[in-house]
């Protein structure tokens, strides 16, 4: 429905309405005023009857007075009955009427009010029917010798009345219909007619042209809505063009963005590779451990036997061949000895002297090299550190345990998961806590005693060896801290370090 429709069937009923009770005040007022009209002419009309009647002895002789009254009212349809009265001391009697049968209902304080020179008059209804009953005094010799009481109609009132009823009524239909077509000729101009053009705008600029004007010159509000739009339209192609130069320089941005993502990805391949090599380290440093435990021994327990033959061979006399073969034995076994001694130097991690270091810087390096391998795997990295948090010792060593815990916990994590890193300082224990929780899969109770051993892993073939959280745990233990686990299976696993404080100078 349009908004011409609108408006005219929303003002026409309200148009009705006020015709309606305009229509019907009209109605009531000349109803009043008719029967004022009435009233006015019956008292007029009883009056005279009662001034015809100038002498006593006309009251003694009733045929006469009936066949006036006869005449007089078939002279006025609207009079119903007349009566003349006699008044005798306190009672009153009928001298002539026109209905025998009938009295009209005037009672005693009626003909009190009539004697003392008043006329009555009331308005009756009866049976749907309304009539006026007047009772004037007959005044003879300055006394009130009897009354003349009438009752007049207003049939003819009340069809007069009913024709301008209808006749109103038809007046105010054909107005309304009238003011109908008018409204509608005057809404399709001057409100229809611009909201089209609104409309029209709009649609070209739904199909894509932004600058399309709006043309219309009135001074009304549709002409300030006009001025208003074009100029909003003209904001917008000015805001568009800015947007469209800032879309092209955040892109420059995102491409800027995207290189230092790539720098860091392959920053973050070196130091996998690194981890790798870190990893390999730490098992040659285990198989020279055992190596050194195995084999170190009896080389000492052949060496020192190599001892005591040479001191035998020197109290007596061998030959020199046998002197020159155990020295030659003995060099021999003090180069496997130096051997095993230099593989395990090469593969212990060089301690070095202890130095201050940022917890919270460290966690926050370490997040910005795996974030691009969290996003590949679609996980959100949180990192959530406070300043502050300072200990002692190899930021080298701890870089790599705080590495290992996050790139398991990325690899626990399923697409779409969380995983946190956070730090703070705990004042009250002289401790410093880096948390690193995620949203995996947890780990098994039956596995859960065996995550920092050595080879053990969980992952599938090919994606670790299983030296990870050992590699943490040792370097948690050199720096006489606490690694904890706290982990449910199918809610995420929580991995905290504890690391003593740095004490201030």
């Amino acid at each position: 429905m349009s908004v011409r429709s609108k408006l005219v069937l929303a003002s026409v009923p309200s148009i009705g309405i006020v015709l309606l009770l305009f229509t019907m005040l009209e109605l009531n007022r000349t109803r009043h005023w008719l029967e004022e009209d009435l009233k006015e002419r019956a008292l007029v009309f009883t009056r005279e009857i009662a001034a015809t009647i100038g002498e006593r002895r006309e009251l003694e002789h009733g045929a006469l007075l009936d066949m006036k009254l006869r005449k007089v009212r078939d002279v006025r349809p609207s009079v119903v009955q007349l009566e003349v009265l006699a008044f005798e001391g306190e009672t009153s009697r009928v001298v002539a009427t026109t209905r025998p049968e009938v009295r009209l209902p005037f009672v005693r304080e009626d003909a009190q009010r009539v004697a003392a020179g008043q006329v009555v008059a009331r308005l009756i209804e009866e049976e749907g029917r309304r009539s006026w009953e007047i009772m004037a005094p007959i005044v003879l010799d300055t006394a009130v010798a009897g009354a003349v009481t009438a009752r007049f109609s207003s049939v003819r009132v009340d069809r007069l009345l009913a024709r301008f009823q209808s006749w109103n009524l038809g007046i105010a239909g054909a107005t309304l219909v009238v003011l109908a077509v008018l409204l509608s000729i005057v809404v399709r101009v001057f409100v229809d007619r611009p909201v089209r053009q609104f409309m029209g705008a709009v649609a070209q600029i739904r199909a894509g042209e932004t600058t399309v004007p709006v043309s219309i010159r009135t001074r009304d509000e549709f002409g300030a809505l006009a001025e208003l739009f074009n100029e909003m339209m003209t904001r917008i192609n000015r805001f568009n063009d800015e947007l469209q130069a800032r879309v092209r320089e955040a892109t420059a941005e995102l491409n800027q963005r995207y290189a230092e993502v790539q720098r860091l990805n392959a920053l973050l391949v070196q130091l996998q590779r690194s981890l790798s090599h870190a990893e390999r380290l730490a098992l040659s440093g285990q198989m020279m451990a055992e190596v050194a435990h195995e084999v170190g021994t009896p080389l000492h327990s052949v060496a020192g036997h190599l001892e005591l033959l040479r001191k035998d061979l020197a109290a007596g006399t061998a030959p020199a061949e046998i002197d020159r073969r155990v020295a030659i034995i003995e060099s021999q076994v003090a180069r496997v000895i130096e051997i095993v001694s230099t593989l395990l130097d090469l593969t212990r991690r060089r301690q070095g002297a202890a130095a201050p270091v940022d917890v919270a810087r460290l966690v926050e390096d370490v997040a910005a090299l795996v974030r691009p391998a969290a996003a590949a795997a679609k996980v959100a990295l949180d990192v959530r550190v406070e300043q502050g948090a300072v200990v002692q010792g190899h930021e080298d060593q701890l870089q790599q345990a705080v590495l290992n815990l996050l790139t398991n916990a990325i690899d626990a994590t399923p697409p779409g998961g969380l995983v946190e890193a956070v730090v703070r300082a705990l004042p009250d224990r002289g401790e410093v806590e880096a948390v690193v929780r995620d949203t995996g899969h947890g780990i098994a109770p039956e596995h859960r005693a065996r995550i920092f051993e050595p080879f053990f892993s969980t992952k599938e073939a090919g994606r670790g060896t299983g030296l990870g959280l050992f590699i943490a745990a040792q370097v948690v233990r050199d720096h006489h801290g606490r690694l904890e686990v706290d982990s449910e299976r199918g809610r995420g696993s929580t991995f905290r370090l504890l690391l003593q404080a740095a004490t201030k100078a």
